[in-house]
Formats: C-alpha cells, structure tokens, sequence
C-alpha cells in the first residue's frame, strides 16, 4: 500500500496557499506614520512614568494575571464579568468568533471592502462567503443583505464604523438585521474597533438580541497598538463558549499593567481623542479651500480625492521620499485617485496640507 505524500494528506495546503499574504521588512519606528490610524504622537511622560516604575522582574518572570481587567471592563460598562473575553487585538477576537461558529462550507455575509483579515479568515475555515459591496458614493444596501440571510447564514460581519471607509451604518439598520438573524439562529458580530470616535455602539441590544457579538480594540482611540488587546462582549451564554478558545494566557503582564493604568487615567483617552478632532477639523477646512474632495469619516483617518493620477502619485511619492507613511490607492468602486491619511493632532495634519499646498503651485 502507498504512503500518502505530505501533500495528498493535507488537502487544505492547496487553498491555505492561495491566501495572498507577505512578510513585511518595513521598519516603521523612525518614520512619520500616517497610513494604520495609530497614535500619532508621544503618550505624556507622567503615564509613561507610572508604567515604568510599576515594572518589576515578577512581570517578567511569572504568568500573566489578566483576571483583574475582568473587573474593570465589568465596572465600566455596567456589565457581568462572564460578557467580556480578552483577547490579543480585535484579530484574535474576529478569529476565535470563526473558530467557535464557523465549520467548512458554511454561510457568512460580509460587507465589501472591509477590515482585511475578515476575508482572511473566511478564506482559513473555508467558509462560503458572501459579501455585501458598497456603491460609489460609500452607501451600502443593508437591504440586499437582510435579503441574504436565511437558515445557512451562521455569521455576519459588520465593521461599524467600517474601514477602509469609514462610513457607519445606522444602529436602526443593524436592529433590522439582526432581527432578521435571529429568526435564523444567526450570529452578527459588529466590530467597533473607532467606537471612541463617534460613540454610537449597538451595547443597548445585548440584552434583547443573544446572537449579536461585540468586538472592541484598544489600537485606536487608546493608542495601544503595540500591546495588541481586544475585547468580546456578548451574552454570558456565548461568551463562556468563547472564553473557551482564548490561550491558555489572553495577553501578556505588561499589557494587562498598560491597559488598567490607561483605564484609570482618563484624561489620556480624552485629550488625544479632542486633538484629533481638531486635527480633522484643521484638515477638511484647508482640504476645502484647495479643493480637495473627500468622504465623511467616523473615524480616525480621511480618504481623499486628488482626482487625477499623476497628482496622486506625485502626493504618494512625495511623501515616500520624506519618510512619511501614507495608504495608497483603496480597493474601493469609484477610489481610484484616493490616498488615506490617519487624523491626529494639528501639527501633524499640518505636514498633509503644506505638502499639498507646496504640490499644487
């Protein structure tokens, strides 16, 4: 009898090979970073002090304790402990929602484009995915995708708001899909990584509709993406079977030290949040009186129109050569001239409207 090759054995290797995905040998620490909505600038020296001196050799050398952040998210959404599970950023969240309700074949709705490892993922667990896309103007048929649902349906995914549009869908318009979902046993889990941006969540409807997932980041509006934390909310049911997937350690000592020392200084989530508001503001009046299109955000980055191709490549190009990280050209119908820019404070959207002033003589 022939042995199986490695490669008759795992059959899977053949569609896990036709995931398009590369090593990255940018080094991003030294340069101006305007293209993944990270913090711009420094956290203030009296936190970062705080953090240091409360460092010593046991986060280092014992196993993190995470159940303390248990308590804290418990106390500052007025919610049981058993509706939140840690994770390692809203990747790992997204992932373990996959791993607990998705198997081989079955049917999600997604929306198009959206927060790229969500087509990753489906792509992982084989799952027949079904996308929703936005038209030219960003506005997306949420009717077309309540139509889609039915007894096959086992996730949806929405991004609200969504990247890399950065538009919202209405929470009336999430209530009617997630109506319809639970007439199906369907679960929607709604990502609201820029929630601190625009402060519309859908955490009302826990309690009304079991099937609906919440996923939270502290990359963004807390400027903790180095520390890579994510957070489920869900009923207790749900959440107890997703706190079965978690390692067997959520994230590491310093993480856990970092998010419950910002978690006790407000002031730091408030004050960058207002800098980068005006920081937009700064940006969409200058972007206006050069004439300069873009579309709304609800969030912290502006895509932006520069209408033809030679000028976007000539913004592109000149900030590559300044070592200044912007995102190039979006898959989005009706982007095909667009850049994104992360917002933050003024100084720093300050350097996109000289740079466009300096391009446009």
């Amino acid at each position: 009898m022939k042995s199986l090759s490695l490669l008759a054995k795992y059959k899977h290797f053949k569609k896990i090979d036709k995931i398009f995905r590369v090593r990255s040998n940018l080094l991003r620490y030294k340069k101006i970073r305007l293209d993944k909505n990270e913090r711009l600038t420094d956290f203030e020296s009296y936190f970062i002090d705080k953090i240091k001196n409360k460092i010593n050799s046991n986060y280092l050398n014992t196993y993190p304790e995470v159940e303390p952040l248990y308590k804290i998210f418990s106390e500052k959404f007025n919610l049981n402990k058993e509706m939140f599970v840690v994770t390692a950023g809203s990747d790992m969240a997204i992932r373990n929602c996959f791993e607990l309700l998705v198997r081989s074949g079955d049917k999600i709705i997604t929306l198009s484009p959206t927060y790229g490892m969500v087509d990753v993922y489906a792509r992982l667990f084989e799952a027949n995915q079904v996308k929703i896309y936005f038209n030219k103007k960003l506005e997306l048929n949420t009717n077309k995708l309540i139509k889609e649902i039915n007894h096959k349906t086992k996730l949806i995914i929405i991004a609200n708001p969504n990247s890399p549009t950065g538009t919202i869908i209405e929470n009336e318009q999430i209530i009617n899909i997630l109506k319809k979902a639970k007439k199906f046993n369907c679960y929607v889990l709604v990502d609201e990584a820029y929630y601190d941006f625009h402060n519309i969540t859908v955490m009302p409807y826990l309690e009304k509709f079991p099937n609906l997932i919440i996923v939270r980041t502290f990359s963004k509006a807390y400027g903790l993406a180095g520390c890579r934390v994510g957070l489920i909310i869900a009923n207790k049911t749900i959440a107890k079977r997703l706190y079965k997937f978690r390692p067997m350690y959520e994230i590491n000592s310093i993480s856990v030290l970092i998010v419950k020392e910002i978690m006790k200084n407000k002031s730091v989530l408030k004050k960058y949040i207002k800098e980068t508001i005006e920081g937009k503001k700064y940006l969409i009046k200058n972007l206006d009186k050069l004439g300069f299109p873009y579309y709304n955000s609800y969030t912290n980055f502006l895509l932006v129109d520069f209408r033809t191709k030679n000028f976007k490549n000539k913004v592109w190009n000149y900030f590559k050569n300044k070592n200044i990280l912007i995102t190039g050209e979006p898959n989005i119908p009706g982007c095909k001239n667009f850049l994104r820019f992360t917002l933050g404070p003024v100084k720093y959207m300050k350097l996109i409207i000289n740079t466009l002033n300096k391009l446009s003589r």
